[in-house]
């Protein structure tokens, strides 16, 4: 922990060189995760050329080796820093739901650094929680702990959620949850075409929504340049939800990460196995 926290310390001049270094450690050397990477973007750009695809996939590995420094320099940034780093839009509409007492349920996805997104947001004076998997290696766990935990923000496991929501009902906040996690019992799950393949999706942020009627907001980090980002929210669907059919708000959202993904298509984490499941 002592060895990441001194590197933490350095500028980002320095850490984005770091980068470029494991950048080409990553691509050129290990390949990690190379051939799941470059089917993800052939099945989801089946458009796209060969030679697009492998710009692409250059790219998605420059942008996880910054996004691999950014989380570092997580664990020592300064707030000042996050302020710079990080323009927030959209945060009118936060601070009128935390006025009127309300729980907001902002969904978010792996584009760029996502770990920022709750520190910079906390920066409003909204509290903030967590949704979170445990890693299975303890010392990457309390690492990622440590950095969730930082600014006054509340990790939550995700097996502990339902019962943190009832145990802070009437406590306005925020409630972070990424979602573009493939689901964990597919045959309950949401299925739908997201970048051209049936793809499965975790219900239970819609039935949260809709026993509770928390707002949802879309969360969107994008990247200016490097170092510089734009965090945008914005709500992803109105109320009632009894307005709207089961499944809606999760289209909503399906559609949303579609477009983001299509925007700057590099810098979603192409390395995970989003599409691992097959519907029965």
């Amino acid at each position: 922990m002592l060895f990441f926290r001194f590197l933490s310390y350095l500028p980002f001049g320095i850490l984005y060189a770091l980068a470029d270094f494991l950048y080409l450690i990553t691509f050129y050397v290990i390949g990690y995760r190379k051939k799941v990477v470059v089917m993800n973007l052939k099945n989801a750009f089946p458009e796209k050329n060969d030679t697009e695809i492998a710009q692409l996939t250059k790219g998605f590995y420059r942008n996880l080796c910054d996004t691999i420094v950014e989380t570092l320099k997580l664990l020592t940034i300064s707030g000042k820093e996050l302020e710079n780093m990080v323009e927030v839009r959209g945060m009118e509409q936060l601070l009128s739901y935390h006025e009127q007492n309300e729980v907001i349920l902002i969904l978010s996805n792996h584009l760029n650094c996502w770990e920022i997104i709750p520190p910079r947001t906390i920066q409003s004076g909204i509290p903030c929680d967590v949704i979170y998997k445990p890693l299975s290696n303890k010392f990457f766990d309390k690492l990622m702990f440590t950095i969730r935990s930082r600014f006054g923000i509340q990790p939550i496991p995700m097996k502990q959620t339902l019962r943190e929501v009832i145990k802070k009902k009437g406590q306005s906040r925020i409630l972070g949850i990424i979602s573009d996690q493939a689901a964990e019992t597919p045959e309950v799950a949401h299925w739908t075409t997201f970048l051209n393949q049936e793809t499965d999706f975790f219900t239970g942020t819609e039935k949260m929504a809709r026993s509770f009627n928390y707002p949802v907001v879309y969360g969107e980090l994008i990247r200016k340049k490097r170092g510089s980002y734009i965090l945008n929210y914005s709500t992803l669907i109105e109320r009632p939800y009894s307005n709207i059919a089961q499944g809606e708000i999760t289209e909503a959202y399906v559609k949303a990460l579609e477009r983001s993904i299509k925007e700057n298509p590099s810098d979603w984490l192409w390395s995970h196995r989003r599409f691992k499941h097959k519907r029965v």
